[in-house]
C-alpha cells in the first residue's frame, strides 16, 4: 500500500470522514488536528517526530480552508487576513520544497470572506504547482451551495470518506510539482520546553488518547522558560494543551472544556503578549510581529493583565468561565526571517470571482457525486440524524406508533367496504376484531396479489410501504418510510379519499 500523510483540521481529524476513507487503500499518518489553521500544517512539516513520514510519503493531503475562514469572522480571534496569507504561504513553500506530491483540498464553506481565503489556495496551488481538490467550486457548479451551508465546517462524513477512498484509489494520479524555482525559506524551529532554559521546577505530563500522544510541560506562578539562544527569531505559534490540576486528560465536554482557560504571558523587552488556551489540544497563531531578543521569557499571566490576543473557540469571556492557575506547553513554533524570501501581496487575490485552476492540476474529478448520495440510504440515515440528531428516537416512540396506527385504521375501514356487515346480533368481541384486524393485515403481508382489491388506493400502498419499512428497519426503513409516504401522497393527490 502506497503511504499518505494527512494535514488538516477537525473534517481530516473526524473518525468516519475523509481519514477512513483513505485509509481503505493507502496507510494514513493523520497529523491533523481540530480549530486550526494552516500554521498547523507548518508546525507539523517540522516536528522531528514526523521527518520519517513525511519523506516516505506518497502523497501529501492538506486541507485548511474552513478553519480560516472561522478564525477571520470569530468575534474573539478575529485573525486578520495578511496574516493568514503570509502563514499560508510560508506552508505552500515548505511543502515545495519536500519534493512530493501534494493535494490541496479546498472544502465547501460560504461565508463572508470565503471567496478570498479559498482564492489564496487556488493562486498558491497554480504557482507552486499542486494537485487540488476544490469542492467549493463544484458545489457552486451543481448548483448546491444552499445544500452544502447546512452542515456548517463539517460536510456529511459519508462525502468526505466517499472522497477519501476516491483520493487513495487514484492515488498515481497525483503528480510531483513541474515547477522549477529557487526557495528562500525561512528558517523554521520547532522549540520544546526540553531544550529551552527553564527557570524553577517544572511537573511534566504525557497525556494521550486515541488520537494525540504530547510531552506536557506544566508553567505556574514559580516558574517560566527563556528564549536565550534563539536570538532573532519570531514566535509564530503555541502548541498548548490544558490538562487537568492531576495531569490528565479533561473528560469535559467540548463546550464547557473551552470556558476553562488560562493565559499566557510572553514578554521580550517592553513589548507583551497576553493570550489564553483551554482544555483542549489546540496550537494558535501569535499574530503580534516581535522579534526575540535574549530577555524573552513566557510564563503564566500572574498579574491577570487583559489579554492582548485571542483564540477561535476559546470562551474566556463566558459567564461561567475558570481561570486556571497553570498553563501547559507542548512546543512553540519559531521562524527566523530571510531576506530573500518573497511573499505574495494581499492585492493580488480577486474577491469578486473565482481563480481558475489550471486544468492540468485539476482533480476535482474525483468528487463523490452528491446527486448519487442524495438517493443513497446511507446518506439519507446520516443527513436526517445531522438536522435532528433525535429523530430516530421520535420516530420509534411517537411517529411510528402514530403512523401504524392510522395505516391499520384505514385499511381496516376497506376491509369493511369489501366484507359483508356483521348485523348486530352477530357482532364480535373486540378480542376478537383485533383478532380478525391482525390476520387480515398479515394476509397483506404474506400474500398481497390476493387482497381486497384496492391495490390502487393510497392506504393499501402505505400499507406495503409500512411492511416493507417493518422489514428494513435496522437499514433506517421507518426514515425511508417517511419519504416514500410523501412521495405516495404526492401521487394521490387528486385521487386520494384517505387522507393519513
Amino acid at each position: 500500500m502506497k503511504n499518505i500523510v494527512l494535514l488538516g483540521g477537525s473534517n481530516s481529524v473526524m473518525v468516519n470522514g475523509l481519514q477512513k476513507g483513505l485509509k481503505e487503500y493507502a496507510n494514513v499518518t493523520n497529523l491533523a488536528l481540530g480549530a486550526t489553521t494552516s500554521i498547523q500544517n507548518l508546525y507539523e512539516l517540522y516536528r522531528p517526530r514526523n521527518q520519517e513520514a513525511i519523506q516516505s510519503a506518497d502523497l501529501i493531503v492538506t486541507e485548511s480552508n474552513i478553519n480560516e475562514l472561522d478564525h477571520h469572522l470569530d468575534s474573539n480571534c478575529k485573525l486578520p487576513l495578511d496574516i493568514i496569507f503570509k502563514n499560508m504561504q510560508y506552508l505552500y513553500m515548505s511543502l515545495y520544497n519536500i519534493k512530493k506530491p501534494v493535494c490541496t483540498l479546498i472544502l465547501p464553506r460560504f461565508v463572508q470572506n470565503y471567496r478570498i481565503i479559498h482564492n489564496m489556495h487556488r493562486l498558491l496551488a497554480n504557482y507552486f504547482g499542486f494537485n487540488i481538490i476544490d469542492m467549493s467550486s463544484n458545489y457552486e457548479q451543481e448548483n448546491i451551495i444552499e445544500f452544502g451551508k447546512r452542515f456548517g465546517g463539517h460536510q456529511l462524513s459519508i462525502i468526505n470518506r466517499s472522497l477519501g477512498k476516491n483520493i487513495a484509489k487514484n492515488i498515481d494520479n497525483f503528480n510531483i510539482s513541474k515547477k522549477n524555482y529557487t526557495i528562500n525559506l525561512p528558517e523554521f524551529k520547532v522549540l520544546t520546553p526540553e531544550k529551552m532554559i527553564k527557570n524553577g521546577s517544572f511537573n511534566v505530563f504525557n497525556p494521550k488518547n486515541s488520537v494525540f500522544n504530547e510531552i506536557v510541560y506544566r508553567l505556574n506562578k514559580d516558574n517560566y522558560l527563556s528564549f536565550k539562544g534563539y536570538k532573532d527569531y519570531r514566535l509564530l505559534a503555541i502548541h498548548g494543551w490544558n490538562l487537568e490540576s492531576d495531569g490528565s486528560v479533561t473528560k469535559m465536554p467540548w463546550d464547557i472544556a473551552r470556558t476553562h482557560y488560562s493565559s499566557i504571558c510572553f514578554s521580550c523587552n517592553n513589548v507583551k503578549v497576553i493570550k489564553p488556551l483551554s482544555k483542549v489540544c489546540q496550537l494558535c497563531e501569535i499574530q503580534t510581529d516581535i522579534i526575540i531578543e535574549d530577555n524573552a521569557k513566557i510564563g503564566i499571566n500572574k498579574e491577570n493583565l487583559a489579554n492582548t490576543e485571542l483564540v477561535q473557540g476559546v470562551y474566556n469571556s463566558h459567564p461561567n468561565a475558570i481561570s486556571l492557575p497553570y498553563f501547559d506547553i507542548i512546543a512553540f513554533l519559531l521562524c527566523k526571517p530571510n531576506p530573500n524570501t518573497k511573499l505574495f501581496d494581499l492585492s493580488v487575490i480577486p474577491t469578486d470571482k473565482d481563480i481558475e485552476i489550471d486544468k492540468d492540476i485539476d482533480r476535482s474529478y474525483l468528487i463523490p457525486n452528491i446527486v448519487f448520495f442524495k438517493d443513497s440510504m446511507e446518506f439519507i440515515d446520516e443527513y436526517i440524524g445531522y438536522l435532528y440528531p433525535n429523530i430516530v428516537k421520535h420516530i420509534d416512540s411517537v411517529l411510528t406508533p402514530q403512523i401504524i396506527k392510522k395505516t391499520e385504521a384505514q385499511i381496516l375501514s376497506q376491509l369493511n367496504k369489501n366484507t359483508p356487515q356483521i348485523q348486530p346480533s352477530m357482532q364480535i368481541s373486540l378480542e376478537a376484531e383485533n383478532k380478525i384486524l391482525k390476520d387480515k393485515i398479515k394476509e397483506l403481508e404474506t400474500n398481497y396479489q390476493k387482497a381486497i382489491k384496492v391495490k390502487n388506493h393510497l392506504s393499501y400502498k402505505l400499507g406495503q410501504a409500512l411492511i416493507k419499512a417493518n422489514k428494513n428497519w435496522y437499514k433506517g426503513g421507518y426514515i425511508k418510510f417517511i419519504f416514500e409516504a410523501m412521495k405516495i401522497k404526492k401521487e394521490h393527490k387528486n385521487k386520494d379519499k384517505f387522507n393519513i
